[in-house]
């Protein structure tokens, strides 16, 4: 029994020595492999090796690992959804790496943002909740806020991510947006630009100065990439112009806090005269009509002293291809080249032979709001026409004539002579606006316009204006519809609704309410000239005598009141609100018919401004002229339709204070004129600064009233001086005028103010 006893220690002996050998190998074994691979993972909480293994081709069982494994591995863990970032550290062959486990994102949060709505950053983000926090896509989302708001005006804004727990592996996003102040233009130079005029290089870039007219709108926001395009479109303009080395540049600084001016400076370079046009001159019965639309094109470029012009070229071409195709001659299109041999600028007119195509499909992508019946109204090609490469770059300017398109690519592809045309529209979604604005003029006083404005309604292309004006002397409501009929946008139909009511006590001694509708149509023959002609009807309520006099009498009434009307309007002048070279005519005509409205008369104005500029200097001579003749084709001319003079047309004077009365209500006249000559530049010569002064001497005249014997023609002067401060709600002008020749009836007024320029 003993024996069997110390047999069974002995074995249990032998087991535990041999189980401690087997941990000791084991122990020994482990500790060796770890020691033998030089990386070492820690940070891991949820994952293990296998999870990683599924993240990288990168053997993670293996001794010892090379530089390069190591970097592809810490690529590939970097890349992985499962990671939100690691920590790499070497120790002489040692490679550690720290890894942060991702976590699932349960909500995100957006503050401080005021001027932006969460659902616009939502839209462009690319992080989503129950996604992976990753933090490639997180920097990418806080550069895209950065953009959205740089578009707004915001260039110092700053974007800070956080995270808070929500539970074990998931966390709550919140990007933390510090908006700052917004940057606006408030004002728009040109320097440089000789050929063009300040008023129509405005009118062809994207950046606005903000409106002189709406105290609480701005202008455009300062983004260098809306610049950087802008220089672009004034190139491409050049270009086409014949300016083919034109340079353009701009600068900005800013004027006050966050309000800012753009300069942009021009140099022109030569523009390329044509020293001859040749035309070749296919073999066929057409030979006539072509000889005909050639000559035409001379003249045209003649007209423009030879200057070359892409639009002239163009509008040849698409004509005279368009008289090949009507002549059953589809193999043939014309082209241009220039040629500079023997210092000549020559215009080669050349035919091509083409493969006939005809237009199968015309395909048009990314018109999300305007429909595709608009923009195919806008297109001079349909489906069976024969195509031609011309037309492309020429639908293409038309296009983005219209403010509801960015930019248009358009494409053809061209299968066994059938043409399939691609056109890929970038939309301008925000076209609608509100503003609020304030003015005040010598004559009216203070007052405040209200209007809502959309240039694509309900995706149409027309645009819609429904505006409220009120003032010391009339309230007027009106909505205006304008609409473009045909693919040329340089003609529009507007219909317009109104309802005034004017208080003309003060004046004429009576009050009047007018309710009615019109119609116009605008043709814009270039980019100086335009023409336009419509009628109207109102339904005229004169009322509230003041007085029981003959010319206040004849007046009160009801009256149905129908117009015809036409103006006429060339302007070349450099700016738009304050000129300093070129010429602007204007004449307008109205007349309403003897035999269908209850006041029935005929209306004449003729004005003309012109402006010279002093070489190398800012400082200009201007001339500026009105005349007016009126008259009433049965009885006598209503006092709502004469003319009057003083106030703004006639400093020195009051409003309405220059001419006839009876027992103090003012009579005006048939007949007027002024006529005014001054010496412009900058306030003590500096053209740096923001005020504008004008001297100036004004003679006029009114007479021919129908109410009064009284009708000799007199003349008034005076002279004065006036400064137009540029500021950030417009110019506003401030003049002192003294009259040198008066009658005694009149009411003199020194001092005028309003928003605007003062001539």
């Amino acid at each position: 029994m003993e024996e069997l006893n110390l047999l069974i220690q002995l074995n249990k002996d032998m087991i535990n020595k041999f189980k401690f050998y087997i941990f000791l190998t084991s122990f020994i074994t482990v500790t060796f492999n770890i020691l033998a691979s030089n990386i070492n993972i820690t940070g891991l909480s949820k994952l293990n090796i296998n999870d990683l293994q599924t993240q990288t081709l990168i053997n993670l069982n293996k001794d010892f690992y090379s530089d390069d494994e190591v970097n592809t591995l810490l690529k590939d863990l970097y890349k992985s959804d499962l990671i939100f970032d690691l920590n790499y550290k070497k120790d002489g062959d040692l490679h550690n790496i720290f890894i942060q486990e991702n976590k699932l994102i349960e909500n995100i949060f957006i503050n401080g943002n005021y001027r932006v709505e969460d659902e616009l950053i939502f839209q462009n983000i690319s992080t989503i909740t129950n996604g992976f926090l990753n933090k490639n896509i997180i920097d990418n989302d806080i550069n895209i806020i950065e953009s959205i708001y740089k578009v707004k005006g915001f260039n110092n804004i700053n974007v800070i991510v956080s995270t808070e727990k929500f539970s074990s592996d998931r966390v709550n996003l919140i990007f933390n947006i510090t908006e700052n102040d917004q940057s606006q233009i408030e004002r728009i130079n040109f320097i440089g630009n000789k050929s063009f005029s300040n008023r129509y290089l405005s009118s062809i870039i994207n950046t606005k100065s903000r409106n002189f007219y709406n105290i609480f709108a701005s202008g455009s926001n300062l983004n260098i990439e809306n610049f950087n395009f802008d220089v672009n479109k004034i190139k491409f303009f050049y270009r086409q112009k014949g300016f083919f080395e034109t340079k353009v540049n701009f600068n900005i600084y800013e004027t006050s806090s966050n309000k800012y001016t753009v300069t942009f400076f021009i140099d022109e370079g030569e523009r390329l005269i044509l020293d001859d046009v040749k035309i070749d001159y296919p073999k066929s019965s057409i030979s006539e009509i072509m000889d005909k639309n050639f000559d035409k094109f001379k003249i045209k470029l003649s007209k423009n002293n030879f200057f070359y012009d892409q639009t002239i070229i163009d509008d040849f071409l698409t004509t005279t291809n368009k008289i090949l195709i009507n002549n059953n001659n589809f193999n043939t299109i014309y082209v241009y080249n220039l040629d500079f041999t023997n210092n000549k600028n020559i215009l080669f007119l050349n035919t091509k032979t083409i493969e006939p195509s005809r237009i199968n499909k015309i395909n048009i992508y990314g018109n999300d709001i305007t429909k595709d019946k608009t923009i195919r109204s806008k297109l001079s090609f349909e489906p069976g026409d024969y195509f031609n490469d011309n037309l492309l770059e020429i639908t293409k300017k038309e296009l983005l004539k219209n403010k509801y398109i960015n930019d248009v690519t358009i494409t053809n592809e061209i299968n066994d002579g059938i043409s399939d045309i691609n056109i890929d529209i970038e939309e301008n979604k925000k076209t609608g606006q509100v503003l609020a604005g304030g003015t005040f003029s010598g004559d009216n006083g203070a007052g405040i316009t209200l209007s809502a404005r959309d240039s694509n309604i309900f995706g149409t292309g027309n645009s819609l204006d429904s505006n409220f004006t009120l003032n010391q002397e009339r309230a007027l409501y009106k909505i205006s519809l304008t609409q473009y009929p045909i693919a040329k946008s340089n003609i529009k139909n507007t219909y317009t609704i109104f309802n005034t009511e004017t208080d003309l006590s003060n004046s004429f001694g009576f009050e009047t309410n007018e309710i009615g509708l019109s119609y116009s149509i605008n043709f814009d023959y270039d980019e100086m000239i335009d023409i336009t002609s419509g009628f109207s009807f109102k339904r005229s309520d004169r009322h509230s005598a003041k007085e029981n006099i003959s010319s206040i009498n004849e007046n009160i009434g009801n009256y149905d009141i129908y117009t015809l009307n036409l103006s006429l309007r060339q302007d070349s002048t450099d700016d738009y609100l304050y000129p300093t070279d070129g010429i602007s005519n204007s004449f307008y005509f109205e007349y309403s018919p003897k035999d269908l409205s209850d006041d029935s008369y005929y209306k004449i104005i003729f004005k003309n401004d012109t402006y010279r500029k002093f070489k190398n200097s800012n400082r200009f001579l201007f001339l500026s002229n009105d005349f007016g003749f009126a008259d009433s084709l049965e009885g006598n001319l209503s006092t709502v339709n004469v003319f009057s003079l003083g106030g703004l047309n006639f400093k020195g004077f009051d409003y309405r204070g220059v001419g006839p009365k009876q027992n103090n209500i003012y009579l005006g006249g048939n007949k007027f004129f002024t006529s005014t000559l001054g010496f412009g530049g900058s306030f003590l010569f500096d053209e740096k600064d923001n005020i504008n002064t004008k001297f100036f001497y004004s003679v006029g005249s009114i007479w021919d009233s129908d109410y009064t014997n009284d009708n000799n023609f007199e003349t008034r002067s005076s002279a004065g001086i006036s400064f137009d401060v540029l500021t950030a709600v417009g110019p506003l002008s401030f003049s002192y005028a003294v009259p040198i020749n008066k009658n005694t009836n009149d009411r003199t007024n020194e001092f005028n103010f309003s928003i605007g320029t003062s001539f």
